[in-house]
């Protein structure tokens, strides 16, 4: 896709940021499937070695790492092509998206449909984190980016 427009200033963040120089731990895969930047991952067919798109939270091992060498889909999607190396944060601080309004200090689950994050309860379609814990460090009104930390 091509660049329409140019700004003096970037965005402050942008999904799938790591944030500051905070301890965090990385991990590499190969992508199985094609990964947006910013979503959630499982482990793979082969577990030490690939990831796929998480579809539930109890699967999701970490979040893909913007890594500035992606590429937009003809779509507009920044992602990890099949067999491209992904960096996977399984612990640390990222900037992530939300697809409502989220408290700072609440607890993070996924949408499973969008792989975005809500603090609202567990219902159909919300599920809780198993492997990991996400919590919210900054607030939105409405969708869009906020700062998690995963442990």
């Amino acid at each position: 896709m091509a660049q329409t427009t140019v700004t003096q200033y970037g965005a402050a963040a942008f999904a799938g940021m790591l944030d500051s120089v905070n301890n965090k731990n990385v991990r590499s895969y190969a992508a199985e499937e094609a990964i947006p930047v910013g979503y959630p991952v499982k482990l793979g067919t082969n577990p030490e070695k690939e990831v796929l798109k998480a579809t539930a939270g109890a699967t999701t091992i970490g979040f893909s790492l913007q890594d500035h060498v992606r590429e937009q889909s003809s779509s507009g999607v920044v992602q990890y092509g099949v067999t491209e190396t992904v960096n996977v944060l399984t612990q640390g601080r990222m900037w992530m998206m939300t697809d409502d309004a989220v408290v700072a200090g609440a607890k993070a689950n996924l949408k499973t449909a969008s792989g975005t994050l809500t603090d609202a309860a567990v219902a159909s379609g919300i599920e809780a984190f198993t492997q990991l814990s996400v919590t919210f460090i900054t607030a939105t009104s409405a969708a869009g980016l906020a700062l998690v930390e995963i442990k």
